[in-house]
């Protein structure tokens, strides 16, 4: 018993040495920096701003950008701080509810549209109420209406025009109904703004619905919203209405990228559904949102909107939305932007089981992304560098209140620099592709290890068997 207490130690004590061999003990040196990109100072100040692009975002390896370092000619750190955008999306616009008046029959010939309801002016206020004339709205059905008057409400002295509303309806459950809409301030002059479509489909993966209308710059208090076709037309039973927060309107404006589709390999699987097209956003990117445009023709394209942010994970439902290309009269109306606040470095858009696949020579992906910006001082030799890419570093960037000390006024004498094109380091590049290769040959191995004891000792434990006990040492 005692020799087969023995051999188990034996094995198990090769068994342990082996595993961290193979596991690959931590070094106490960070991995290096694959990837560097010059520089370009175009304006020079003691502090100075560059905006991060999405390529950045590409060679970073960690999300939060804490393996970026800012170095100068002779590769001493130079000191830097991330800055984050300050406007958060959800913060960006206010809600309103607006207030809807189905529209009474439109005259026939030129006769002017009789308006559903009444205004007062008093003083710089406008006071609103339903009209109480034989032909005012409170004789047509909803139902029925030839479209609405849509009252955004009162503005405060110094506030924004709404950019664009929300509506909702009690039905059909699907429906595709085009519209014309008009502006005014005051229920005298209109002008006309591009239409558009709104939209409901059932569909297998959940419903699909594009709910919003776009204003126009500068859209007045009131909005005059037409059916081309009623009888197509929902019954609309609200409105919401959004317009940018005070002091919002230029503060960390998202950067707007155009993407073309990337090629697959398995069209029509199950791992590609027929028709979708994938995008390569480059980076990991915070988005705001995304839309579709189409070169030419009219489409409508109901789409689910999948991501991820590596190659080869499962993709992940991220939304859904319509878009549309329709011309109109020698008029082209597009679908406006739908909200995807996500991070993702992989998009796919799967359409509807029902609509034609997405053309990848016709279609372009437009992403509005929140992209960060860096801050660095000019202390050390020009020209300075970028470096990026390493696995395990440590956050390299100060706080901007400590390498900046009086910001506020500082801030409006900052310099301007952008980042040239990325360069790979060759000797950092195959230390990586080694690393990648031991790490997944590395569980088959450890397995091995485990597996080369466990029957070292069980042929061991099968040899003491046959042995018999041992025999005792002679008496004195």
């Amino acid at each position: 018993m005692q020799r087969l207490e023995r051999t188990m130690r034996g094995v198990l004590s090769i068994v342990a040495a082996a595993s961290p061999a193979f596991a690959g003990a931590a070094t106490a040196e960070p991995a290096p920096y694959r990837y560097a990109a010059p520089i370009e100072i175009a304006k020079p100040a003691p502090f100075i701003e560059m905006a991060l692009p999405p390529a950045v975002y590409a060679r970073a390896l960690q999300a939060d950008l804490r393996d970026l370092r800012v170095v100068d000619a002779r590769g001493e750190r130079v000191p830097f701080a991330i800055v984050p955008p300050t406007a958060a999306p959800t913060a960006s616009e206010r809600a309103r509810e607006a207030t809807l008046y189905p529209l009474p029959p439109r005259p026939a010939g030129a006769g002017a549209w009789p308006s559903p309801v009444e205004v007062t002016v008093v003083g710089d206020r406008i006071s609103v109420r339903r009209s109480g004339a034989p032909a005012g709205a409170s004789a047509v059905a909803p139902r029925e209406a030839p479209g609405w008057l849509i009252d955004l409400g009162q503005p405060s002295p110094g506030d924004p025009a709404a950019r664009r509303l929300q509506l909702r309806w009690s039905g059909p459950a699907e429906f595709s109904a085009a519209y014309a809409i008009e502006t005014s301030a005051d229920l005298r002059d209109w002008h006309a703004a591009p239409g558009g479509q709104l939209m409901a489909l059932q569909s297998a993966a959940g419903a699909l619905a594009q709910p919003i209308v776009a204003l126009p710059d500068g859209a007045g208090r009131f909005v005059r919203l037409t059916w081309l076709e009623p009888a197509a037309a929902p019954a609309l039973v609200g409105a919401t209405a959004f317009m940018p927060a005070r002091g919002l309107l230029a503060v960390d404006a998202a950067s707007e990228l155009v993407f073309v589709p990337t090629p697959t390999s398995e069209p029509g699987t199950a791992n590609e559904p027929r028709g979708a097209l994938s995008f390569d956003l480059g980076g990991d990117l915070p988005l705001v949102d995304i839309d579709l445009r189409f070169a030419s023709g009219t489409r409508v394209a109901p789409v689910r909107v999948q991501g991820r942010q590596r190659a080869g994970d499962r993709w992940q439902e991220l939304g859904s939305g319509v878009f549309y290309r329709i011309e109109r009269d020698g008029v082209v109306a597009e679908s406006p932007a739908v909200a995807m606040p996500s991070h993702s470095r992989f998009l796919r858009l799967v359409p509807d089981e029902r609509a034609a696949g997405l053309d990848p020579a016709q279609t372009r992906l437009v992403v509005r992304a929140r992209l960060a910006s860096l801050v660095f001082a000019s202390s050390g030799e020009a020209p300075f560098r970028l470096l990026a890419g390493s696995a395990d570093a440590t956050a390299g960037a100060l706080p901007l209140t400590t390498l900046v000390p009086l910001l506020e006024d500082e801030r409006l004498r900052f310099g301007r620099a952008s980042l040239g094109a990325f360069g790979e380091a060759p000797e950092v590049a195959l230390a990586a592709q080694r690393a990648e290769r031991d790490a997944r040959l590395r569980p088959w191995l450890l397995w091995a290890v485990l597996v080369v004891g466990v029957l070292g000792l069980g042929v061991l434990v099968w040899r003491l068997a046959r042995s018999g006990p041992a025999a005792p040492p002679p008496a004195g």
